[in-house]
């Protein structure tokens, strides 16, 4: 794997260098830009999978080169390192889909934690695309009922992702309506209501560990939000998260006596 470190400070560059622990995390190649506009050209040669960005920096700054990343639509994951606990900042890098946003100075632990989850979302949206495109090819030419069980296939294998309805779509090149039509009438339920069911089956599993956080669960079941999990889980099962982990716990006891 490649990473890029786009900072105008020669010393912040090369902080990062040192304090990152690269090996540990598959990355063998770190190439550096001194502004948005070198690491344009640079991130358009090599395709690195991991990208640290500065915001503050002359010429294409950082905001203009999230911008860029993100109508140049590429898999890489971008992680902001800057010195400035900044608003506006924070706003563009959530809305330009930045990974993480990393206050200077720089805390190593942080930011082994942040390139850790970076690499590993990276690892698991490749293979997510690898899961579509194959079943793409087995689907071409199957009857309609098929291609909606496939998609239902799809939906389970992948339900940690978010998907949405014109992801589908364009997986298996058929409209939007169409599917959800077509899908409704084969499982009886709307795509969003079935992705719902399993996502909250697999958090009710998940919840009897109990090392487990609930952010950690609804992350790893599909939501970046602990709340917004809560409110669904809620919705679906007819209990809060913790509630239903302490039902389950309190049952344990019960039949363990």
């Amino acid at each position: 794997m490649k990473a890029i470190i786009v900072d105008d400070e020669k010393h912040v560059r090369e902080g990062l260098m040192l304090l990152a622990n690269w090996d540990e995390f598959g990355i063998t190649t770190i190439l550096e830009a001194q502004d948005g506009d070198e690491a344009m050209n640079l991130i358009s040669e090599h395709n690195p999978e991991i990208i640290f960005t500065d915001m503050r920096m002359p010429k294409v700054d950082g905001i203009s080169l999230l911008k860029w990343l993100h109508s140049a639509n590429l898999s890489s994951k971008t992680i902001v390192v800057s010195g400035h606990d900044d608003f506006e900042y924070m706003r563009n890098a959530i809305y330009y889909n930045s990974f993480d946003y990393i206050l200077k100075p720089i805390d190593p632990e942080l930011l082994n934690e942040a390139l850790e989850r970076a690499v590993n979302e990276w690892k698991k949206e490749t293979s997510f695309l690898g899961d579509a495109e194959e079943i793409v090819v087995d689907s071409k030419g199957e009857e309609e009922e098929t291609s909606m069980k496939k998609i239902g296939e799809y939906l389970k294998k992948n339900y940690q992702y978010e998907i949405n309805l014109q992801e589908i779509a364009d997986c298996f090149y058929l409209s939007r309506e169409y599917i959800s039509r077509r899908f409704k009438q084969e499982f009886n339920e709307t795509i969003t209501d079935y992705l719902t069911r399993i996502r909250m089956e697999k958090a009710k599993e998940m919840l009897k560990n109990q090392q487990l956080k609930i952010y950690e669960i609804a992350y790893q079941v599909g939501y970046q939000n602990e709340k917004y999990f809560s409110k669904v889980f809620k919705k679906f099962v007819g209990c809060t998260p913790n509630e239903y982990r302490s039902s389950t716990l309190t049952s344990g006891r019960v039949n363990h006596g």
